[in-house]
């Protein structure tokens, strides 16, 4: 048991908590029972859509808050928004403007809970099938809401290192990161995953300091860095296991459920 201060664990979901058939094991799910019921706190810290990550910590009994999209909200466990910070208008235009139209790049939308695209393409298919409902389709983004986010999915044979590179050069009112290596996550200059942990913790009585947190992405590294024990997946980019006190094994193998159990005195028995 290494806990010491520590009072509360938050999981990236995509390669961290989730296996690869998008599942929560039995194994994380005992645990996550255990912990909630010593009173530390666990949540959710994705770039998944505000639906798809409710759904999740509902299935495993959490109370909340939680964050999606990136850290671009908190939601509350009555689905309230606790906090929200939102594209420019003016931003969302210009790159609209500028990719709206290119085929290489397949655009997403997201305003609160709602998931909106301007077409169904292949790309997007795949992204109805892991987060577990399909977008709203509104071609040309005619009657679009506030938005708090934009995904830009490229071929996975490409990569979006090249997307990454333009958008990072194109406009200061955004932050930039990679969830995966084709997907481009795009929220309001300073708003990432370290910041709702900073929100999430406070709202809690509690410092960033004082939360596990694992990831196994680039747009992990802000989470990471605000947490008080960073931990890492084994198949984590370089840059991310450099900033990490711990690096474990696959989403698949349960050694993050391991880990956690160890730090807080709950290992389970073999």
């Amino acid at each position: 048991m290494i806990s010491g201060t520590l009072r509360g664990v938050a999981f990236d979901l995509d390669g961290t908590l989730l296996r690869s058939d998008h599942s929560v094991s039995a194994e994380m799910r005992s645990l996550c029972a255990v912990l909630s019921r010593q009173g530390i706190l666990l949540t959710l810290i994705s770039s998944r859509p505000a639906r798809s990550v409710e759904e999740i910590a509902r299935g495993l009994g959490l109370e909340g808050p939680w964050s999606a999209l990136n850290g671009a909200i908190v939601i509350g466990s009555g689905r309230e928004i606790l906090d929200r910070s939102p594209l420019p208008e003016a931003t969302v235009e210009r790159l609209l403007a500028r990719y709206g139209r290119d085929e290489r790049v397949s655009l997403n939308l997201y305003a609160g809970f709602d998931w909106i695209v301007q077409a169904v393409d292949v790309r997007v298919r795949v992204e109805e099938h892991i987060i577990g409902f399909a977008p709203t389709v509104d071609a040309g983004f005619a009657s679009r809401p506030v938005t708090d986010k934009i995904l830009m999915i490229t071929d996975e044979a490409t990569g979006g290192a090249w997307l990454a590179q333009e958008l990072e050069a194109l406009d200061d009112d955004v932050a930039v990161a990679r969830s995966k290596p084709n997907y481009i996550e795009i929220t309001r200059s300073k708003i990432d995953k370290g910041r709702a942990l900073a929100f999430i913790a406070a709202s809690r009585g509690l410092s960033a300091r004082e939360i596990v947190a694992a990831g196994d992405g680039e747009n992990d590294i802000p989470l990471l860095k605000a947490s008080g024990y960073p931990i890492a997946m084994g198949h984590s980019p370089q840059s991310l296991k450099q900033v990490a006190e711990l690096v474990v094994g696959s989403n698949d193998d349960d050694s993050l459920t391991d880990a956690i159990g160890r730090i807080f005195g709950a290992a389970r028995s073999r």
